[in-house]
């Protein structure tokens, strides 16, 4: 689909929409054991102010998707997924700089996330951004009862984190186009 070594991907992140819902379910089917409905997706959609849901294109495909809910004053990625075959693009990486942008815009302190303990690939990437391990949640994952690790970034509205979100935007290769405030 994508092709990794090429320099000139193009990888568009915009805000989530109801004619996206269709893209995203297809890459939840390819990911998840248990996928979101498409109703829980049109629920989500529904509440901007307290919800950030972003996807990733490349040629007018649909690569993946993140997205976070916002309580009080702390956001809670609730979900990030890459389509399998586009992996290695840094997608999920776009995806979630936008989302941890989304988070700061909306005065947002802190985010957290539950994590499978067995996916060590996403917890080095949550670690990138600065998210460190606080526990766990046994069986918490109903297909198997694996244990989620619960991890938390901190003060994300100090100058060091934007300068680390600045660092982690500049090691992006390819052309990105943001179209997210």
């Amino acid at each position: 689909m994508i092709n990794p070594t090429s320099l000139n991907t193009e990888i568009v992140i915009q805000p989530m929409n109801k004619r996206h819902v269709r893209a995203v379910r297809a890459i939840d089917k390819q990911v998840y054991p248990k996928p979101w409905s498409v109703g829980i997706y049109h629920d989500e959609l529904k509440q901007p102010a307290n919800r950030i849901y972003l996807v990733a294109s490349h040629d007018g495909v649909l690569v993946g998707y993140a997205g976070a809910m916002l309580v009080h004053d702390e956001g809670h990625i609730t979900s990030i997924a890459v389509n399998p075959n586009a992996e290695g693009n840094q997608i999920a990486t776009r995806l979630l700089w936008g989302i941890h942008r989304g988070c700061q815009n909306k005065e947002a302190a802190a985010m957290t996330l539950e994590v499978r303990v067995s996916n060590e690939r996403a917890q080095a990437l949550y670690r990138r951004f600065g998210y460190v391990p606080a526990g766990v949640r046994a069986k918490y994952y109903g297909d198997n009862n694996e244990d989620a690790l619960i991890m938390w970034c901190h003060d994300i509205q100090k100058t060091e984190h934007t300068e680390r979100l600045a660092g982690l935007k500049s090691q992006l290769t390819g052309l990105t186009t943001w179209s997210i405030t």
